[in-house]
C-alpha cells in the first residue's frame, strides 16, 4: 500500500512511530514542529538529520532540534551525505519514501504540501541491515560542541534576501494535446462497469480505468448514478475532443457528400500536427486509440457517427 501526502502518509506514518517501541529517523530536513506532532509517545529514539550548513541556514531544518533531542532522551546525529528519508522501527520494518519530516513533506500543510509518496516495507536481509547501520556509525554524533561550533557558523553567516521569481505549475493549452490526454477504457460503458466493479480489476484493468478517473477528475465520485453525467460533462469539454469535434464540423472535400466528416488518413494527418507527443506515433499505432475515441465521442455527442464505408478504415462523421 503507498502512503501518499494528502491521503494517508502523515496518519500511517504516526501510527506506525507509536505502534513501535524505539524509532529512528533518517531525514535530510527536519522541522522541529513537526518532529514533535509525530514523538508524542516520546518513542522516537534516535535521529540522523543532513545539517548542512546552508540547510540551517535557509531554514529547512531547524537548529532547535538539538536542544528538543537533548531534553527527549533522543540521539542525534549528522550526517551531510544524507539525502534518504526513512522512519525505522529498529527491528526489521521501516517506512521509506521522498517525504522530509517537514510540514510541506511529510506534514501535509494546508493545500501546498509537496506531492510525497511512501511505503512501508520488510528489512529481510543483511545486507539492508548493513546498509543502514552504516549510515548510523558513519555519521556524526551531535556533542553540545559540535552544536556550538554549527550555532556559530551558522548566526555568522548574513545571506542577502533573493526574491526569487514565481513559475507556478499551471497547465497550458499544450499540455491538453498530448496523445496521454485521450480515453484509454475501450467504451464508457466499459468505464461505467470497471466503476461498479473496482473492488476487482486486473491490473491493467488498473492501470486504463486509473487514467481516465484522474484524466477526466473523477476520482472523488463515488456515486454511479452520477459517473456517467460528470464523465459526459468532463470529456466533452476536454480542449482536445473540442478541438477534434471542431476539425470534423469544419472538414470539406472535393465531393460535398463527404464534407462534414474525416477518415482515418485524415485524422492521423490532424493528429500529427495537432498533437505535442514527441514523436507523433505512427498511424498504425494509432489505430485502436482513434477507435476508442470514436466510440467515446460518439456516446457522449449524438451528433456524430462513425462507420466503416466499403468495410475499409473508420470514417467519423458530424450529422449536422
Amino acid at each position: 500500500m503507498l502512503y501518499k501526502s494528502g491521503v494517508n502518509l502523515k496518519q500511517n506514518a504516526l501510527e506506525f512511530i507509536q505502534g513501535s517501541s524505539s524509532i529512528t529517523i533518517i531525514s535530510a530536513y527536519i522541522k522541529l514542529s513537526e518532529l514533535m506532532s509525530l514523538n508524542d509517545k516520546n518513542n522516537i529514539s534516535r535521529i540522523v538529520v543532513r545539517w548542512e550548513i546552508e540547510d540551517l541556514i535557509k531554514g529547512v531544518s531547524d537548529l532547535e532540534l538539538y536542544e528538543y533531542c537533548v531534553n527527549n532522551g533522543i540521539t542525534l546525529y549528522r550526517n551531510t551525505r544524507i539525502h534518504l528519508k526513512a522512519i525505522w522501527d529498529n527491528e526489521s520494518t521501516i517506512i521509506l519514501g521522498s517525504a522530509n519530516i517537514t510540514g510541506r513533506g511529510i506534514g501535509e500543510i494546508g493545500n501546498t504540501y509537496n506531492y510525497e509518496l511512501s511505503c512501508k516495507t520488510a528489512i529481510e536481509t543483511l545486507e539492508d541491515f548493513n546498509y543502514l547501520n552504516h549510515i548510523i556509525t558513519t555519521s556524526e554524533y551531535v556533542d553540545i560542541d559540535l552544536f556550538t561550533e554549527i550555532q556559530k557558523i551558522v548566526k555568522s553567516c548574513v545571506i542577502p534576501k533573493i526574491d526569487f521569481p514565481k513559475l507556478p505549475t499551471v497547465k497550458k493549452k499544450i499540455d491538453f494535446f498530448l496523445i496521454s490526454q485521450l480515453p484509454q477504457t475501450k467504451t464508457p460503458e466499459h468505464f461505467y462497469f470497471l466503476f461498479k466493479n473496482k473492488l476487482s480489476l486486473t491490473l491493467i484493468e488498473k492501470q486504463f480505468f486509473s487514467h481516465d478517473m484522474t484524466l477526466y477528475c473523477l476520482e472523488d465520485c463515488q456515486d454511479a448514478s452520477l459517473l456517467l453525467e460528470k464523465l459526459k460533462y468532463n470529456f466533452n469539454n476536454h480542449p482536445f475532443i473540442l478541438s477534434f469535434k471542431d476539425a470534423v464540423r469544419n472538414a470539406k472535400y472535393d465531393k460535398p457528400e463527404r464534407d462534414y466528416s474525416m477518415h482515418f488518413g485524415r485524422v492521423t494527418r490532424w493528429f500529427s500536427y495537432n498533437t505535442t507527443t514527441v514523436p507523433t506515433p505512427r498511424p498504425y499505432d494509432l489505430n485502436e486509440q482513434i477507435s476508442i475515441l470514436y466510440d467515446w465521442i460518439c456516446f457522449f455527442d449524438n451528433s456524430f457517427t462513425w462507420s466503416r464505408p466499403g468495410g475499409t478504415s473508420q470514417v467519423i462523421k458530424y450529422n449536422h
